[in-house]
């Protein structure tokens, strides 16, 4: 095994609360983002979690996995460089080596999350969207990275109000690490998630989940050179960085 596949494989597991704190403490920031999504998955107590775009995530929500006793079910179109972890899933994480456009037309439903951490384009985190709200269980949520990045959250932040302007959810943008897009689905026709609670002294739930908004979400417009223009740019970028080219 070389050294890159070795750090691939080593990435991917599931993280130790210990792991998960040093990622946020981290200068650079990069990983700000794990922990929430740790806390998010446990508590939805979310049993079916996608995963689109392996990386640092895929290990938060391993992590959460363990804890809740859900599986995650991840997926990549780069086979090339995630090959090497196929032989390393488990009864809780399954790895889908190919694009989401085919990928998520067979991904299970109903789904409790999901993290998109792939494509960062409007045409492609729009129809990600589109083929993931159905499936998803009231109050369920959906998580999309990089929506606050200073190149790419114009057509982030219109492929996610134009995908959900069918739908009825919540939404809001944690201002920090590029940004995280929480989506929660407020209404479904798939039953609602059963969450992570403590008990009241009177012996009730300490959390009883009820819609949040109602109403359709206004149609952002987007010029026809950008939907196409940016994930050209964004490919001919990882394509620079794999070369060594660019940073």
């Amino acid at each position: 095994m070389n050294s890159e596949d070795a750090e691939m494989i080593a990435s991917h597991q599931p993280y130790s609360m210990t792991e998960l704190i040093e990622r946020f403490d981290r200068g650079n920031g990069t990983g700000r983002h794990l922990l929430i999504l740790y806390s998010i998955a446990i508590g939805l107590n979310a049993n079916t979690i996608v995963d689109i775009g392996t990386g640092q995530t895929t290990g938060a929500l391993r992590a959460a996995a363990k804890k809740t006793g859900g599986i995650v079910y991840s997926y990549d179109q780069d086979a090339r460089r995630r090959q090497c972890l196929l032989p390393y899933q488990d009864a809780q994480w399954r790895l889908t080596l190919e694009p989401s456009s085919t990928a998520l037309r067979h991904a299970p439903s109903p789904i409790d999350m999901v993290m998109h951490d792939g494509a960062h384009d409007y045409v492609n985190v729009k129809r990600d969207l589109e083929l993931l709200l159905p499936k998803m269980r009231q109050f369920g949520v959906i998580c999309v990275h990089d929506t606050q990045q200073p190149e790419l959250y114009k057509d982030m932040l219109a492929a996610i109000t134009n995908a959900t302007s069918d739908y009825k959810v919540s939404l809001t943008n944690l201002p920090f690490n590029c940004g995280l897009a929480i989506i929660r689905v407020e209404e479904s026709k798939h039953p609602a998630i059963s969450p992570t609670f403590d008990k009241l002294p009177q012996g009730q739930a300490d959390t009883f989940p009820v819609a949040f908004v109602s109403g359709a979400q206004e149609r952002v417009h987007v010029p026809m050179h950008r939907r196409w223009l940016v994930p050209i740019k964004i490919k001919i970028g990882h394509v620079l960085r794999q070369a060594g080219l660019k940073r």
